[in-house]
C-alpha cells in the first residue's frame, strides 16, 4: 500500500481527520474524551496520569504511522499494474464525509464549550442518566497532552512520511528482535492460541464435553429408551381386537369381585 493519496483523495482527507480525532487533537471529537480520561487518571494518581499520557502519545504516533504507510510512502507500482487504485463509490465516500463533518462539528463545539465553561455542553446529549454533564477542561493537562500528541505526530511524520525511511530501517537493524516481536504483535495470537487450545479446550472444554455427551445425553437417552420400551410392552394390550378387550374386561371384573368378597 502506499502512495494512495493521489488515487483516493476523499478517503485520504477523511482518514487524516479521523487520525486527528483518535490522536485527541483540539477541535476534533476525540479531544474531549481523551482529556476527561487523562484528567480523571491524574486525579486518581499522577503516575497513572502520566502513563495514560504516554499511551495517548503512542496512539497519536501509530495512527499517523498507519496514515503515512497507506497514503504516502512508496507506491506499490507492481501491484498497481494489475489493479489501478481508485476512489471508493459514493455509497462509501458520502458516509465518510458525513462522519467527518460530525467529528469536526462535535469537536469544535465540545472544545470551545469545555474551555469556556458553557452550561449545557455536548455532554447533555450523551449522558445516559439524562442529566447535563458539563465538560470543564484542566488547561494544564489539556495543553500538556496536546503538545505531547503533536510531538508524536511530528515524530511519525519525520520517520514515515518520505518514500524512503532510513530512520525506521536503522531502528530495525539495531533492534531486530524487538521489531520481530512488534511485527508479530508481541505474539498475542500465539499466546491466545496456546491458552484456548492447550488450557481452555483441553482442561475445561473437554471434561465438559465428556459430561454432556455421557451424563446429560445418557440420562435423556435412557429416559427415551424407557418410554419406548414401556410403549412396546403395552402395545399388545392395544390390539384393537374386541374379543381380547372383552376377556380383559371379564378377567378384571372377576378379579375385582373376588377381592371384594375376600375383604
Amino acid at each position: 500500500m502506499g502512495g494512495l493519496r493521489k488515487y483516493m483523495p476523499i478517503t485520504n482527507i477523511t482518514f487524516l481527520i479521523s487520525c486527528f480525532a483518535i490522536a485527541g487533537i483540539p477541535f476534533f471529537s476525540g479531544f474531549s474524551s481523551k482529556d476527561e480520561i487523562i484528567t480523571a487518571c491524574f486525579a486518581y494518581s499522577p503516575v497513572v496520569g502520566w502513563i495514560m499520557t504516554g499511551i495517548a502519545a503512542m496512539t497519536a504516533f501509530y495512527m499517523f504511522r498507519l496514515y503515512y504507510g497507506i497514503f504516502w510512502g512508496t507506491e506499490n507500482v507492481e501491484a498497481h499494474e494489475h489493479h489501478t487504485p481508485h476512489e471508493a463509490p459514493a455509497t462509501m465516500t458520502i458516509p465518510l464525509i458525513v462522519l467527518c463533518v460530525i467529528t469536526m462539528g462535535v469537536g469544535i463545539y465540545s472544545t470551545i464549550a469545555g474551555f469556556a465553561g458553557w452550561g449545557g455542553s455536548f455532554g447533555q446529549f450523551v449522558n445516559a442518566e439524562g442529566t447535563n454533564y458539563t465538560i470543564h477542561f484542566d488547561t494544564q493537562i489539556a495543553a500538556t497532552s496536546t503538545i505531547i500528541a503533536i510531538l508524536s505526530i511530528c515524530l511519525a511524520t519525520y520517520i514515515y512520511k518520505g518514500e524512503s525511511q532510513p530512520i525506521a530501517d536503522r531502528l530495525y537493524k539495531a533492534f531486530p528482535k524487538l521489531h520481530r516481536a512488534a511485527y508479530k504483535r508481541f505474539y498475542q495470537d500465539e499466546i491466545w492460541q496456546y491458552v484456548t487450545h492447550r488450557i481452555i479446550f483441553r482442561c475445561v472444554s473437554t471434561p465438559i464435553a465428556w459430561f454432556d455427551r455421557h451424563i446429560v445425553d445418557g440420562t435423556f437417552n435412557f429416559m427415551a429408551w424407557g418410554a419406548n420400551e414401556a410403549g412396546e410392552s403395552m402395545r399388545p394390550w392395544q390390539s384393537g381386537d374386541v374379543r381380547q378387550y372383552a376377556v380383559w374386561f371379564l378377567t378384571g371384573t372377576v378379579a375385582l369381585t373376588l377381592i371384594l368378597l375376600a375383604i
